[in-house]
């Protein structure tokens, strides 16, 4: 093969094998005319920018601003006022004022969205040299100011190219774009100072305090009370107010009806007979004919005679009273009084029903406080023995919960290691005033030690587990990120005390690393930008 035509090959695939623009960049100069740029002037280079200020996340991008030429400034806007979750701007107006060094200024204005999140107001400078940019976003939703900071005006598109630094290699990022942040729960903070307890992590459960829950049961085998208030899940009631009434049935005896009235009407007939006795009786004493304990056994007799009529007349009436399901007029029941001021935590009542006896028909608890039981290793026992609080998460909550000195009080330190667990139990009360927290949830509890540290820390929400490893996601820029491993230290009020792996200032994504870890994993995450 002849040389020239090696040469025409290699022309040809360096001509084919040249990038085409991809759908997914960014390219904020892509799809606009350049001025009097011609075609064989080089592209300007881009510039990007991200800022936290006045509430606002500003991530920008855009082409070097050169005299005379057009440079669209692609600002995605992020209302972060709320640490739980950054929301998209979907409202608004932005200005973009450049002001030279000699106090000029240049106004573009976006008089809306290009879309949700996305303002594009063009700059054209009419003057090269130095100068400051400043985007105003003015709106219902949210406003304020973004300072970006210095930015030049190059004379030429040669002179901005030649002023460009150079690419380097350095650590690689993972990219999540600004449309996917917004659809998620998405939020970055600061790694910052702060003043940290030390403590020792713990499992737990909330319960209610001693003596503020009761289970109610059934005392005999009887009818539930007819017509009666039936009490119901979440009901509130009073110390000492009637729950719920049974009514004795006569299968406790195993008698019948007919056997009921036969003793009943027996025992009357002797009571009959016992008034007779004691007249005669006092009679003849009064004739001396008898001596006084003979008397005084008549009378015995009687008064063993009255009780027995009116047991038996009360069991008659009771017997009666269950062919309604009520009490009845003279019968008599059984009520079940709430020990304590609260609310009914469960309930088994179907009026009528049949119970056996022992059978538990209500619980009854005072969630207004409740007690904090967490079991700690032995080895940690002698760290907490003192401790005067904790820090504690349940699940469905996104802030931290806590108690100390001044909220709550510790109750007891465990003397004893339990054998099988190896654990010893701490206990908290803690005021519920809303009720937002359940006897029964489980928790994840931090006990202060009363050691303090001071250091770079995080919201613990921004670590996520990499096979084993705490990771964090720290931003290089609005839509990138570095994947790092660190080394945790003392956890505080819902901080981690960061020894290694970030540094103070690195933003770091805390709430959305696991959406950002489970995008990468899945190949979600495209590598370059997308178009405006």
């Amino acid at each position: 093969m002849s040389r020239s035509l090696l040469l025409v090959l290699s022309l040809a695939c360096m001509l084919a094998c040249k990038r085409a623009p991809s759908d997914h960049e960014h390219g904020p100069g892509q799809d606009h005319e350049h001025g009097a740029a011609s075609a064989s002037e080089p592209e300007r280079p881009d510039e990007s920018v991200t800022v936290y200020q006045d509430g606002l996340e500003l991530f920008m991008e855009y082409p070097a601003f050169v005299v005379g030429q057009p440079s669209p400034l692609v600002a995605h806007f992020t209302d972060a006022r709320d640490a739980n979750g950054f929301q998209v701007v979907t409202k608004g107006r932005v200005t973009a004022t450049l002001r030279y060094a000699d106090g000029t200024e240049e106004r573009f204005v976006a008089e809306k969205l290009l879309r949700d999140g996305i303002f594009k107001p063009e700059v054209r400078p009419t003057k090269a040299g130095e100068g400051t940019l400043t985007l105003r976003l003015e709106g219902e939703q949210v406003t304020g100011t973004v300072d970006v900071g210095k930015v030049v005006v190059y004379p030429t598109v040669a002179a901005a190219v030649a002023a460009a630094p150079p690419e380097e290699g350095g650590e690689a990022t993972v990219g999540f774009l600004k449309e996917q942040q917004w659809k998620t729960q998405y939020a970055t903070a600061p790694a910052e100072p702060r003043i940290l307890q030390g403590g020792v992590r713990a499992n737990g459960e909330l319960k209610p305090v001693a003596g503020q829950s009761a289970e109610l049961s059934a005392p005999v085998v009887g009818r539930i009370s007819v017509g009666d208030k039936v009490v119901h899940l979440g009901q509130r009631v009073r110390k000492g107010e009637v729950v719920v009434r049974v009514v004795p049935t006569s299968s406790a005896s195993g008698t019948d009806l007919a056997s009921v009235e036969m003793e009943a009407a027996r025992a009357r007939a002797e009571l009959g007979l016992a008034e007779r006795e004691v007249k005669r009786a006092e009679e003849m004493f009064a004739g001396k004919a008898i001596p006084e304990k003979q008397l005084d056994a008549a009378r015995v007799a009687h008064e063993v005679a009255t009780a027995r009529v009116s047991a038996t007349e009360r069991q008659l009436a009771l017997y009666r009273s269950t062919q309604s399901g009520s009490a009845g007029s003279g019968g008599a029941a059984f009520e079940l009084r709430s020990p304590v001021d609260g609310v009914v935590s469960f309930a088994d009542v179907i009026p009528g029903a049949v119970v056996e006896a022992g059978r538990l028909l209500v619980s009854v608890v005072n969630p207004e406080r409740l007690w904090l039981e967490t079991r700690v290793f032995e080895a940690d026992a002698p760290k907490v023995e003192r401790s005067s609080g904790a820090s504690f998460s349940v699940a469905g909550f996104d802030h931290e919960f806590s108690v100390d000195e001044k909220t709550g009080r510790r109750v007891a330190v465990g003397t004893v290691v339990d054998r099988a667990t190896r654990t010893v139990p701490v206990i908290f009360e803690l005021p519920n005033p809303d009720g937002v927290l359940k006897p029964g949830m489980f928790a994840k509890v931090t006990l202060y030690t009363g050691q303090t540290v001071r250091g770079v820390a995080i919201p613990e929400s921004a670590l996520v587990d990499d096979n084993g490893k705490p990771t964090v996601y720290v931003m290089e820029g609005g839509e990138s990120f570095f994947k790092r491993a660190i080394r945790p230290g003392v956890r505080s009020g819902g901080y981690v005390q960061v020894l290694e792996g970030v540094k103070e200032g690195e933003r770091v994504v805390s709430r959305g690393a696991y959406e950002i870890k489970l995008s990468t994993a899945t190949g979600a995450i495209p590598e370059h930008g997308h178009a405006h």
